[in-house]
């Protein structure tokens, strides 16, 4: 079902258990006091369009590693493979395979985080809200999957990917097989990429609701969009953004826990989220969220 959502059928055991993983947790995302306004106003995410996040170079990395699979199999495969192995090469190096609309929400395992605080807590208040991420239910475009830092599971990923795509060239279809070759391994790609990170994040244990490739062009006829495209002002640029509901499948908010982060007022901020909480959500709702404070003893004021 949950890969069924972003429109995407594959045969690979593989990438299934990724797009079928739950998490067992709560999953944190990590914001300052507008973003905690807005998530407990609307009881919406903004995903941000994937080119307007911190690592510009996500969806590079992921690009490199499918290249670098690709390379391992081409000296060895038979003709026919070899054909259409060189395909996928040749898809991957053509221009603007990253310039597409991707949206990207994040969230974390860890509940206090000193990289998290840092990165995403503003400049005196940030904090850490909580979901019960197994019972969200996801507009079709979006999926929730966990990020994968190991080299070892990255290449069962992107070995799937390929192997999955080799495995519909043999099918009949009107369509030239090359070109269904080569529309394939990019919507694998534009599918799984943005939960292949590098090594070097681990410490982050992040989750990411990520979208399929949508587009930007208003539609023809007024209807109810529940991810509606908006923008918001950036530091240098417009930053596109999707707004993605945070509720189960009876309705109910999934907020359960808020950290309030390393603080030069903490009880009163801790009060001041007590406060919100129970100015802005009905009694059931409120009554069910846990506010606690960062144990942490960061300064960043």
């Amino acid at each position: 079902m949950r890969a069924a959502g972003i429109g995407l059928k594959v045969h690979s055991s593989v990438l299934n258990a990724v797009l079928d993983e739950a998490p067992d947790k709560l999953l944190y995302h990590y914001t300052d006091q507008n973003g905690l306004l807005g998530i407990i106003k609307s009881k919406e995410i903004w995903a941000t369009h994937h080119q307007c996040l911190n690592d510009t170079q996500e969806f590079l990395y992921a690009k490199e590693l499918v290249c670098k699979e690709l390379g391992k199999r081409i000296p060895t495969a038979d003709e026919g493979n070899r054909l259409f192995l060189e395909v996928m090469k040749a898809a991957l190096n053509g221009p603007g395979n990253e310039d597409v609309n991707l949206y990207v929400a994040s969230f974390s395992e860890e509940p206090d985080s000193l990289s998290q605080w840092r990165a995403y807590g503003g400049s005196t208040s940030g904090f850490a809200v909580g979901f019960q991420c197994e019972r969200l239910v996801l507009p079709e475009a979006f999926v929730l999957a966990r990020c994968i830092y190991d080299p070892k599971g990255q290449s069962d990923v992107v070995g799937a990917i390929v192997s999955d795509v080799l495995a519909r060239s043999t099918t009949p279809s009107l369509l030239n097989t090359q070109d269904i070759v080569r529309v394939m391994l990019l919507f694998q790609l534009h599918a799984f990429a943005l939960i292949l990170k590098h090594p070097k994040f681990v410490d982050e244990k992040e989750w990411r609701i990520v979208s399929r490739v949508m587009m930007d062009d208003a539609p023809a006829f007024p209807i109810e969009d529940a991810t509606r495209l908006d923008f918001r002002t950036g530091k240098s640029m417009l930053i596109p953004y999707r707004c993605v509901s945070l509720k189960g499948g009876d309705g109910s908010f999934l907020l359960k826990r808020v950290v309030v982060g390393p603080n030069p007022n903490p009880e009163q901020a801790h009060r001041s989220v007590q406060s919100l909480l129970k100015s802005k959500l009905n009694r059931k709702e409120s009554g069910s969220i846990d506010v606690q404070s960062s144990d942490i003893p960061y300064r960043n004021w």
